[in-house]
């Protein structure tokens, strides 16, 4: 089964029931796979078919979603991308994966007249539809012959990275992580975060389901609070700085019908999770997602007990926490954190690397730090990958580094985190200049990476530093 059949099947079981509101009005499953139909109809009229690598650059909501299922129903692999790329991202993208064609437009793509066709988007209107020069005849992922997505990682580092799921996947994955979820037909999701970083177990899920998906217009506090109530929001599923705002908008609102709120992206901060407790009257839950692995744990069962926990590895999981000779730690000692169960990754885009290649006897290893008490309840305790998280989106240290790297005042650079009050992290680079009798100040560099990153990427902060540490490979050594 594919994940463009989930969707067919959803329109038969729940054809009238609302399948998504947003922007542009409601609605059904029905309407929703009717759309769907009528735009992979067309975009097999242009020439997609199976290996295809198809981006898929639109905003939040229905656009989105009917255009990651058309291609999907082509038989064509679906990359997610979201419309903030700038210019030096979408360039690493082109170069590194083998993207055929990109359906919708962004600020750093706009489509030549004469290049691109018109695909008729029913209720939303045309979006533009470009074929790349990379050549149709070899496919977007050739290990994985049912590859439905490549979630895109990197752009402007030597290559680009990619996670690549496959439809079996997405279906096990999402299957596994409703066990303990429970969203049925009679729950409204209230959805804040980008589709083009959090699809394949959450939207997927929710549509499979028959949910209905209330898309915000922004993640502002009071946008959240006042579509939950008007649509009657069951669950939400948002980030810390959601949650943050959430807890200090002035009105005193309540939610009248949420009864289940996860936090995901970042460590949830104890303050908000109790903030939110005393404001809204239940319990924020923290969970733990890896896009190689899915959604393994999730504390639903002692939320209030233990806020700064991520739970209990759900049904299907197994969880390990290991040292650095991979031998299995005991409880209350930090270590890896590993991972086995469904739905697993088929393996890394650029280079291809299969799964078989990264597991270490059917676990993955994950790169975070973790410690796991008496009765099996997982603390996170931080990150031994380099990845930033800014508000829920992912930052790749060395792809900032790589910008800053161009700039010609600038000899070396490192690029870590840096707490922040609402965000719960933001960029910061250490930067050695080439010439120091010839300064530069930091807005100048910061105005260089806005120019070609998008604004979660860009530093907040620059240091200038007389040298930075570099490991045996002369690669940044990292905190």
């Amino acid at each position: 089964m594919s994940t463009y059949q989930l969707l067919r099947h959803s329109a038969e079981a729940w054809g009238r029931r609302p399948a998504v509101i947003d922007r542009h009005g409601r609605i059904d499953y029905h309407t929703l796979f009717a759309q769907v139909e009528d735009v992979r109809r067309q975009l097999r009229g242009l020439g997609v078919g199976p290996g295809h690598g198809v981006g898929i650059m639109a905003p939040n909501g229905r656009s989105f979603i009917i255009g990651a299922f058309a291609a999907t129903g082509c038989g064509a692999t679906m990359l997610p991308m979201s419309p903030t790329l700038r210019q030096t991202e979408l360039d690493g993208f082109l170069r590194d994966v083998r993207v055929h064609a990109i359906l919708g437009q962004g600020l750093a793509f706009r489509p030549e007249d004469g290049r691109s066709s018109q695909v008729d988007v029913p209720g939303v209107g045309p979006m533009p539809f470009t074929w790349t020069d990379a050549p149709r005849n070899r496919p977007c992922v050739e290990f994985v012959p049912d590859a439905a997505f490549v979630r895109l990682t990197s752009g402007t580092t030597g290559r680009a990275k990619g996670v690549v799921l496959s439809h079996r996947s997405v279906i096990e994955r999402t299957a596994a992580a409703n066990r303990a979820l429970g969203l049925s037909c009679e729950d409204t999701v209230v959805w804040v975060l980008p589709m083009a970083f959090h699809f394949f177990v959450s939207i997927v899920l929710y549509l499979r389901v028959g949910a209905a998906i209330v898309v915000c217009a922004d993640h502002l506090a009071e946008t959240v609070l006042e579509d939950a109530n008007r649509h009657g929001g069951t669950f939400l599923y948002a980030a810390p700085v959601h949650y943050r705002l959430l807890v200090a908008e002035a009105s005193g609102a309540r939610f009248r019908t949420v009864r289940r709120a996860l936090s995901t992206a970042v460590g949830l901060p104890l303050e908000v999770a109790h903030g939110f407790r005393e404001r809204f009257g239940f319990p924020l839950a923290q969970a733990y997602g890896v896009i190689e692995v899915g959604l393994p744990l999730v504390n639903l069962e002692r939320p209030e007990e233990r806020p700064g926990s991520v739970g209990r590895p759900l049904p299907d999981w197994e969880v390990a926490i290991v040292g650095l000779d991979a031998a299995p730690l005991p409880p209350g000692e930090v270590g890896q954190l590993a991972l086995r169960g469904p739905g697993l990754f088929e393996g890394y885009l650029s280079p291809p690397t299969r799964r078989v290649d990264v597991l270490h006897d059917g676990w993955f290893m994950t790169g975070d730090m973790a410690w796991r008490d008496e009765e099996g309840f997982v603390t996170i305790a931080g990150r031994c990958k380099s990845m930033i998280n800014v508000g829920g989106n992912k930052v790749f240290p060395e792809e900032v580094e790589h910008v800053l790297g161009m700039h010609p005042a600038v000899r070396a650079c490192r690029v870590r985190a840096e707490p922040h009050q609402r965000l719960d992290e933001v960029v910061h680079a250490d930067v050695v200049l080439a010439d120091p009798c010839r300064p530069v100040d930091a807005e100048e560099l910061v105005a260089f990476c806005r120019r070609r990153l998008s604004s979660f990427k860009v530093p907040g902060s620059i240091t200038f530093v007389p040298a930075i540490t570099e490991t045996a490979s002369g690669k940044p050594f990292r905190y």
